[in-house]
Protein backbone atom coordinates (compact mmCIF):
# COMPACT_ATOMS: atom_id res chain seq x y z
CA UNK A 1 0.00 0.00 0.00
CA UNK A 2 1.54 3.09 -1.13
CA UNK A 3 1.20 6.07 1.43
CA UNK A 4 0.03 9.81 0.09
CA UNK A 5 2.78 12.09 -1.19
CA UNK A 6 2.04 14.72 1.31
CA UNK A 7 2.63 11.89 3.82
CA UNK A 8 6.62 11.38 3.01
CA UNK A 9 8.02 13.92 5.23
CA UNK A 10 5.99 12.87 8.43
CA UNK A 11 8.46 11.57 11.24
CA UNK A 12 7.40 9.85 14.20
CA UNK A 13 8.75 11.57 17.47
CA UNK A 14 8.77 9.88 21.00
CA UNK A 15 6.77 11.69 23.62
CA UNK A 16 9.00 13.82 25.25
CA UNK A 17 7.11 14.86 28.49
CA UNK A 18 6.23 10.89 28.90
CA UNK A 19 10.02 10.16 28.33
CA UNK A 20 11.07 12.49 31.11
CA UNK A 21 8.37 10.91 32.95
CA UNK A 22 10.08 7.42 33.04
CA UNK A 23 13.74 9.03 33.50
CA UNK A 24 12.05 10.50 36.91
CA UNK A 25 10.68 6.98 37.79
CA UNK A 26 14.22 5.32 36.52
CA UNK A 27 15.59 7.82 39.35
CA UNK A 28 13.23 6.92 41.64
CA UNK A 29 14.22 3.01 41.09
CA UNK A 30 17.89 3.68 41.39
CA UNK A 31 17.10 6.03 44.62
CA UNK A 32 14.65 3.23 46.35
CA UNK A 33 16.01 2.69 50.27
CA UNK A 34 18.06 5.59 49.85
CA UNK A 35 16.30 7.92 52.36
CA UNK A 36 15.56 10.29 49.32
CA UNK A 37 11.66 9.06 49.61
CA UNK A 38 11.56 9.72 53.63
CA UNK A 39 13.77 13.59 53.08
CA UNK A 40 10.83 14.24 50.06
CA UNK A 41 7.71 13.01 52.47
CA UNK A 42 8.60 16.27 54.69
CA UNK A 43 7.63 18.57 52.09
CA UNK A 44 5.86 17.25 49.59
CA UNK A 45 2.56 14.93 49.51
CA UNK A 46 2.44 12.14 47.27
CA UNK A 47 6.22 10.90 46.79
CA UNK A 48 5.43 7.06 45.64
CA UNK A 49 3.80 8.65 42.99
CA UNK A 50 6.58 12.08 42.46
CA UNK A 51 9.35 8.98 42.59
CA UNK A 52 7.56 6.69 39.77
CA UNK A 53 7.06 9.90 37.61
CA UNK A 54 3.56 10.36 37.59
CA UNK A 55 3.13 13.51 39.09
CA UNK A 56 5.20 15.40 36.42
CA UNK A 57 5.31 18.77 37.63
CA UNK A 58 5.82 18.15 41.02
CA UNK A 59 8.83 15.50 40.59
CA UNK A 60 11.03 17.85 38.45
CA UNK A 61 10.64 20.28 40.81
CA UNK A 62 11.04 18.44 43.86
CA UNK A 63 14.23 16.34 42.41
CA UNK A 64 16.17 20.10 41.31
CA UNK A 65 15.39 21.49 44.66
CA UNK A 66 16.75 18.59 46.42
CA UNK A 67 19.96 18.57 43.88
CA UNK A 68 20.25 22.29 44.34
CA UNK A 69 20.45 21.97 47.94
CA UNK A 70 22.83 19.32 47.90
CA UNK A 71 25.20 21.86 45.99
CA UNK A 72 24.48 24.94 47.33
CA UNK A 73 27.65 25.06 49.20
CA UNK A 74 29.75 24.23 46.29
CA UNK A 75 28.12 25.90 43.05
CA UNK A 76 29.74 29.51 43.83
CA UNK A 77 33.57 27.93 43.51
CA UNK A 78 32.58 26.88 39.66
CA UNK A 79 32.80 28.95 36.72
CA UNK A 80 31.53 26.37 34.48
CA UNK A 81 30.31 22.73 34.26
CA UNK A 82 33.84 21.17 33.71
CA UNK A 83 34.73 22.35 37.35
CA UNK A 84 31.54 20.81 38.63
CA UNK A 85 31.92 17.46 37.04
CA UNK A 86 35.50 17.18 38.25
CA UNK A 87 34.31 17.77 41.59
CA UNK A 88 31.56 15.47 41.20
CA UNK A 89 34.20 12.87 39.85
CA UNK A 90 35.99 13.24 43.41
CA UNK A 91 33.49 13.04 45.52
CA UNK A 92 32.67 9.58 43.98
CA UNK A 93 36.05 8.27 45.41
CA UNK A 94 34.90 9.33 48.98
CA UNK A 95 32.60 6.90 49.66
CA UNK A 96 29.97 4.68 48.47
CA UNK A 97 27.20 6.78 49.60
CA UNK A 98 28.47 9.55 48.10
CA UNK A 99 28.91 7.75 44.36
CA UNK A 100 24.96 6.44 44.94
CA UNK A 101 23.71 10.29 45.38
CA UNK A 102 25.96 11.58 41.96
CA UNK A 103 25.56 8.70 39.65
CA UNK A 104 21.77 7.86 40.60
CA UNK A 105 20.53 11.88 41.68
CA UNK A 106 22.57 14.66 40.91
CA UNK A 107 24.02 13.57 37.58
CA UNK A 108 20.60 12.90 36.70
CA UNK A 109 18.68 15.77 37.53
CA UNK A 110 21.10 17.85 36.18
CA UNK A 111 20.30 15.62 32.98
CA UNK A 112 16.96 16.30 32.86
CA UNK A 113 17.69 20.06 33.31
CA UNK A 114 19.42 20.13 30.57
CA UNK A 115 16.71 17.95 28.57
CA UNK A 116 13.91 20.23 29.58
CA UNK A 117 16.01 23.18 28.60
CA UNK A 118 16.76 21.92 25.35
CA UNK A 119 12.46 21.31 24.37
CA UNK A 120 11.84 25.18 26.07
CA UNK A 121 14.76 26.83 23.64
CA UNK A 122 14.11 24.65 20.91
CA UNK A 123 17.59 23.10 20.85
CA UNK A 124 17.06 20.21 18.37
CA UNK A 125 21.16 19.05 19.13
CA UNK A 126 20.73 19.97 22.48
CA UNK A 127 17.84 17.09 23.02
CA UNK A 128 19.19 14.04 20.73
CA UNK A 129 22.07 14.61 23.49
CA UNK A 130 20.04 14.57 26.05
CA UNK A 131 17.74 11.32 25.33
CA UNK A 132 20.94 9.85 24.14
CA UNK A 133 22.91 10.40 28.01
CA UNK A 134 19.23 9.54 29.13
CA UNK A 135 19.28 6.00 28.18
CA UNK A 136 21.77 4.10 30.68
CA UNK A 137 19.45 4.90 32.87
CA UNK A 138 16.78 3.84 31.71
CA UNK A 139 18.05 0.50 31.33
CA UNK A 140 19.83 0.84 34.40
CA UNK A 141 16.20 1.12 36.13
CA UNK A 142 14.68 -1.47 33.63
CA UNK A 143 12.34 0.71 31.95
CA UNK A 144 12.92 -1.42 29.09
CA UNK A 145 9.93 -0.17 26.78
CA UNK A 146 11.60 3.76 26.70
CA UNK A 147 15.01 2.60 26.71
CA UNK A 148 14.63 0.35 23.72
CA UNK A 149 12.30 2.96 21.54
CA UNK A 150 14.35 5.72 22.93
CA UNK A 151 17.35 3.67 21.21
CA UNK A 152 15.33 3.41 18.13
CA UNK A 153 14.05 6.53 18.09
CA UNK A 154 17.54 8.23 18.00
CA UNK A 155 18.36 5.93 14.89
CA UNK A 156 15.82 7.29 13.22
CA UNK A 157 16.01 10.66 13.71
CA UNK A 158 19.63 9.96 12.55
CA UNK A 159 18.10 8.83 8.99
CA UNK A 160 15.09 11.90 8.99
CA UNK A 161 14.84 13.35 5.33
CA UNK A 162 17.31 16.33 5.05
CA UNK A 163 14.40 19.02 4.54
CA UNK A 164 12.61 17.77 8.04
CA UNK A 165 15.91 17.82 9.60
CA UNK A 166 16.38 21.19 8.86
CA UNK A 167 13.25 22.64 9.91
CA UNK A 168 13.91 21.04 13.34
CA UNK A 169 17.04 22.28 13.73
CA UNK A 170 15.14 25.90 13.51
CA UNK A 171 13.04 24.96 16.17
CA UNK A 172 9.98 23.41 14.60
CA UNK A 173 10.35 20.21 16.80
CA UNK A 174 8.20 22.10 19.36
CA UNK A 175 4.91 23.64 19.97
CA UNK A 176 3.84 27.17 22.28
CA UNK A 177 0.87 27.68 23.16
CA UNK A 178 1.57 31.75 23.04
CA UNK A 179 4.56 33.60 21.25
CA UNK A 180 7.68 34.04 23.63
CA UNK A 181 10.92 32.22 24.84
CA UNK A 182 11.14 29.84 27.46
CA UNK A 183 8.06 28.45 26.83
CA UNK A 184 8.17 25.11 24.19
CA UNK A 185 6.34 22.00 25.32
CA UNK A 186 6.32 18.65 24.13
CA UNK A 187 4.05 17.53 21.51
CA UNK A 188 2.57 15.08 24.10
CA UNK A 189 2.65 17.49 26.54
CA UNK A 190 0.29 19.88 24.31
CA UNK A 191 -2.01 17.04 23.52
CA UNK A 192 -2.92 16.11 27.24
CA UNK A 193 -3.12 20.18 28.37
CA UNK A 194 -5.37 20.78 25.09
CA UNK A 195 -7.12 18.72 22.76
CA UNK A 196 -7.57 15.62 25.73
CA UNK A 197 -8.95 18.67 28.17
CA UNK A 198 -11.56 19.87 25.95
CA UNK A 199 -12.50 16.33 25.33
CA UNK A 200 -13.49 16.14 28.63
CA UNK A 201 -15.33 18.97 29.00
CA UNK A 202 -17.42 17.84 26.42
CA UNK A 203 -18.36 14.46 27.47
Amino acid sequence: MAFPEQFDNVVLRLGGMHLLMSFVGSVGTLMGNSGLEELLETTFAGVTKLLNGKKFQQNVRALRIVTEELLRNTLENFNGYSGLEDYLNDLCSQSRTAKLCVDCLIRPVLLMMMYVRAEREADWPLHLEAVERMLPYLFAAGHHNYARYGLYFLRSMEAMPEIVRKQFLKGEHVIRLASGVWNAIWSDMYIETTFMRHGKKGS
